[in-house]
């Protein structure tokens, strides 16, 4: 497998990824995935087959404040970071149980710590807090989350050693 960041020919594997992952809270649009990419590509990765097949992706950005951003809507411009935020990670079904999402995320920390970065948040969806506690992530209570992440939305944080 190999963890790279993403170029043009990867964006149709992608999408393909988040229709079969994404049922209950539907999926989000080309450019707003791309919008990730464009403001932070140093830490959005696809994760391919030695043929180049894309197996699994993992979007993060620079974000601040309490709030997570918004789902299906473009990043605005981002003036001060405080933190990655975790936007989306995906898997093939196919690929699923193999340790691929696990070294995507294990990448996105080797980089946050290059970048001077110790916190990482994400919206665990779909049940998914699970997965990532076993990365650990732990819970963040008292905030509020967009409805768009769905009504079983858990807000997640790890944090880096320094």
């Amino acid at each position: 497998m190999i963890i790279k960041e993403i170029e043009e020919i990867h964006w149709n594997g992608i999408l393909e990824i988040q229709v079969e992952s994404y049922q209950e809270i539907g999926t989000e649009e080309l450019e707003v995935l791309k919008s990730k990419n464009e403001a932070s590509p140093d830490t959005c990765f696809v994760c391919l087959s030695n043929n180049g097949e894309v197996l699994g992706y993992l979007l993060a950005h620079p974000w601040s404040g309490i709030s997570p951003p918004k789902l299906f809507e473009p990043l605005p411009n981002i003036e001060n970071c405080e933190y990655l935020y975790l936007h989306d990670m995906a898997i093939s079904p196919q690929s699923k149980g193999k340790g691929i999402g696990r070294a995507a995320v294990i990448k996105l920390f080797e980089v946050a710590q290059i970048k001077g970065i110790n916190r990482v948040t994400l919206v665990a969806v779909q049940g998914s807090e699970s997965f990532w506690s076993t990365i650990g992530f732990q819970e963040v209570t008292g905030v509020n989350i967009c409805s768009s992440y769905g009504g079983k939305a858990v807000l997640m944080e790890k944090i880096l050693a320094a």
